[in-house]
């Protein structure tokens, strides 16, 4: 009987509630086919845009001819269109043709170029070209330096583009194999390059740029950290020889029942190579640490000193905070371990 109940009331409710996930089935299916004619709509209008470019710059052409520098201004946006519709071949293709004119028409400095190497990178990002990645970046960073004043927000913007670019190449080895004195003098470059930028950050009272640059700067540290307790780099850095060679000696029986020492040669490990390995590996992690809570301390300062600025922002400072907590509590149960994380 309780049973029968039980089946009449599910019966029930299935038969009130049918029409109320029908109408929410109905209205879930008409704003994904709205939103997906809303982004059919908006691809179309790309591809339009692209065509429309593409007889501007033939009709362009004809008219000033192939080496013409006005030519870079439909190309570069061109080259936006086609990284939007994700044409990365079409978009590096025709960013290189600007970046090339500019060089012909205005020289290897041009300031110009600064905008289609911008867009390279990106180009070269979706490609996972690495390498040239790497090098439009080294470029593109080469001439900001020489256009930008170093204490202007411009040059704080290129050296945070610039070090998230080498921190992602030194985490993927990209720029070369980690735990080696080249890969850390570049990181060691970067943290200097973000100290003098935090300067003239605060000479300008620029909050915001004082804190991204503070907390990159803290990221760094840690891959610093990484390479230097690499095992290649550790020893490179150790004085006491891994293995050592002893003489060891037995006393024997020989065949006429008497006794003989007989000596040899054998290597063994050495103990103070292991003792200087993980002393060197706890003063990294704690180097490591306490740069972190400086710069966790450095940030929650600029929060109280700028309400304004922590309010506005609260979600990107508190997640910011957070993720340097968490690598910061990950630093405290690697040294415990006998390897070092990667974040």
């Amino acid at each position: 009987m309780v049973l029968s109940l039980l089946r009449m009331l599910v019966l029930m409710l299935t038969l009130m509630l049918s029409p109320v996930i029908a109408q929410q089935d109905n209205d879930q299916a008409g704003d994904e086919a709205a939103l997906d004619e809303a982004d059919a709509a908006a691809l179309q209008v790309l591809r339009d845009t692209a065509v429309s470019l593409e007889t501007q710059l033939s009709a362009l052409t004809e008219q000033v001819g192939a080496f013409d520098v006005t030519l870079t201004e439909i190309q570069l946006d061109l080259g936006r269109i086609y990284l939007q519709l994700e044409e990365f071949e079409s978009a590096s293709e025709i960013l290189t043709q600007a970046l090339q004119l500019l060089r012909i028409n205005g020289g290897l400095y041009d300031a110009r170029q600064i905008r289609v190497l911008e867009q390279l990178v990106n180009a070269y990002k979706f490609k996972s070209e690495w390498d040239e990645v790497d090098d439009y970046q080294h470029l593109v960073f080469s001439l900001q330096r020489r256009h930008y004043k170093e204490d202007s927000p411009e040059f704080a913007d290129a050296a945070l583009t610039m070090g998230e670019w080498q921190l992602m190449a030194s985490r993927a080895n990209v720029s070369g194999r980690p735990g080696t004195f080249k890969a850390l003098q570049s990181l060691e470059h970067t943290k200097e390059m973000y100290a003098a930028a935090i300067v003239h950050a605060q000479s300008r009272s620029d909050v915001s740029r004082q804190w991204r640059l503070t907390y990159a700067s803290a990221l760094i540290d840690v891959e610093m950290a990484r390479h230097l307790l690499d095992p290649g780099m550790s020893e490179m850095m150790i004085t006491a020889p891994r293995y050592l060679t002893q003489t060891v000696c037995r006393t024997v029986a020989d065949a006429s029942g008497g006794a003989q020492r007989v000596c040899w040669q054998e290597t063994v490990n050495n103990p103070d190579y292991y003792y200087q390995a993980n002393n060197q590996r706890r003063n990294q992690l704690d180097r490591a640490q306490l740069n972190l809570q400086r710069a966790e301390q450095g940030l929650n300062d600029l929060l109280v000193a700028n309400p304004a600025f922590a309010t506005e922002q609260s979600a990107l400072t508190q997640a910011n905070l957070k993720s340097l907590s968490d690598v910061s509590d990950e630093l405290m149960r690697q040294s415990r371990r006998t390897s070092f994380g990667m974040w």
